[in-house]
């Protein structure tokens, strides 16, 4: 067994970020309301320091690590002493993360997350350790499974472990990165929810000074609004580029035996290793501008919560930016097990339209006639509103199909906000299915349907609206087959 060792040094800066993260709100409410210049405010902001540094210095004196060939320790608390056993039959998966003031001193930080951990959540962390301790705790691991594993599957997993040269790599370029940056509409949501969670904290003087500038350029010209417009979009497009080059910088995805791994990320590298087993469906999205351009989104869907972390999306991105033409022979050369084709959809609802509409026409067609009564302005944008929801509703209506690929694999095209959805699942995968109708429907025979997969702490549920009773009962007849044992 070796010694009991600390973390490397630089855990004290993971700790201080994760301080400054906690407490960052409080900082910029002092700066906003001006509080920061008074007495108070001073002796607050000196507070919050002295908390964030003394935080940061008493997790780094009261954690240390040991490792052994049956397990990982980890000590913890000062006054209360805490022990974590992991033993390594446990660990289903470890993740590396090296952020960029690790890279010149080759250390990493590792999060174990167990069988009987809580879903997305690793059980544990070893903020700063040495980059060769990988290698010890997967060698040990190796150990432990030629004990108490057949010959054969311990071949097998000593040929995931020492492999060294991936069996085909897919890496994203720089220019794809950007191109992905400047069409991501997400980043117009996201500064929408920052101003309403941030406008009852911004002063009264504040907001006065901004709607009189406002007031001052309506009055100017078109000219002076159209420049403010597009200034605008260059401060949005400037930060979505910056997000994702911060995110996807030098991303990669290999495979290697029966994993794969993901690397990606710029200030912070994160490596994260993926049994094939875990994946339990996989999702290609393609946004309403991306469409334009050809690029599309390919995400798994994974058992166990791996892909939810309390810091990292929900999403796991596999090939978050590849051009249409490249799509499916990278899908094949990295999951040659799924034999990947481009599906020929069914499309289920095209001439179904009203039943998409008919309930916003039955509720926006009052409304407006209640605004308009009331405001004319009011009732333009009701008008608006209602306009983009049958817009919606119209390309859920168009885009909505499905496409029986083989004797085990289903294709579900879904439209959902601003991007047209396809998911890939296998027929074991499916952990439940319903089909349900209405007193109304039931005589036109049309129904729904709906299937779950176990995906991380929630099912993921798949759904295809007002289709005919016979797509329903040839999805059914395709889910109730006998499941295959099909171990990649």
């Amino acid at each position: 067994m070796s010694e009991k060792k600390r973390f490397h040094p630089l855990a004290i800066l993971i700790f201080l970020l994760k301080g400054i993260r906690t407490w960052f709100f409080l900082l910029v409410l002092l700066v906003i309301n001006g509080w920061i210049s008074t007495l108070y405010g001073k002796l607050a902001a000196a507070a919050l320091v002295l908390i964030i540094i003394g935080s940061a210095a008493a997790n780094y004196f009261s954690q240390a690590y040991q490792i052994s060939s049956e397990k990982i320790i980890i000590y913890q608390g000062i006054f209360r002493k805490h022990e974590i056993d992991i033993p390594y039959d446990r660990i289903q998966t470890i993740k590396q993360r090296q952020w960029f003031f690790f890279q010149p001193f080759h250390v990493v930080q590792l999060l174990i997350e167990t069988a009987g951990g809580e879903a997305g959540k690793a059980e544990a962390s070893l903020p700063a350790v040495a980059e060769e301790l990988v290698q010890v705790i997967q060698e040990y691991r190796l150990q432990e499974k030629t004990v108490k594993e057949p010959i054969s599957e311990t071949v097998e997993a000593k040929s995931t472990v020492t492999e060294t040269a991936p069996a085909y790599v897919h890496q994203i370029t720089n220019g794809q990165i950007l191109l992905f940056g400047l069409t991501d509409l997400s980043i117009l949501a996201a500064a929408v929810t920052l101003i309403a969670f941030l406008y009852d904290f911004i002063p009264d003087d504040w907001l006065n000074q901004a709607v009189s500038t406002s007031e001052r350029l309506l009055q100017a010209n078109w000219i002076v609004l159209l420049g403010l417009g597009v200034f605008l979009l260059l401060i949005l497009a400037t930060v979505s580029i910056a997000k994702n080059f911060l995110q996807y910088y030098n991303f990669k995805v290999s495979r290697y035996g029966k994993n794969l791994m993901i690397e990606s990320g710029l200030l912070e590298r994160r490596v994260q290793k993926i049994p094939l087993q875990k994946i339990q469906g996989i999702k290609i999205r393609q946004q309403v501008l991306r469409r334009l351009f050809g690029i599309s989104t390919v995400e798994l869907l994974l058992a166990g919560g791996q892909e939810e972390e309390k810091d990292i999306s929900k999403k796991l991105y596999f090939l978050p930016i590849v051009f249409d033409q490249q799509l499916f022979d990278s899908l094949d050369l990295l999951l040659p097990e799924w034999a990947f084709d481009p599906p020929k959809i069914r499309y289920v609802s095209r001439k179904k339209l009203w039943y998409f509409w008919r309930w916003i026409v039955l509720v926006a067609v009052p409304l407006i006639g209640i605004s308009y009564y009331f405001n004319h302005w009011l009732a333009v944008g009701a008008t608006a509103i209602a306009a983009i929801l049958l817009l919606f509703a119209w390309l859920e209506a168009h885009f909505q199909g499905y496409a029986l690929q083989t004797d085990t694999r289903l294709c579900v095209q879904t439209f959902a906000g601003f991007s047209k959805v396809q998911t890939f699942v296998e027929q074991r995968k499916i952990q439940a299915f319903s089909e349900r109708t209405t007193w109304r429907l039931f005589p036109k025979k049309i129904g729904h349907v709906s299937f779950w997969l176990k995906t991380g702490t929630t099912p993921e549920k798949i759904s295809l609206s007002f289709i005919d009773q016979s797509a329903v009962a040839e999805i059914k007849q395709f889910f109730l087959k006998e499941k295959t044992i099909n171990r990649y």
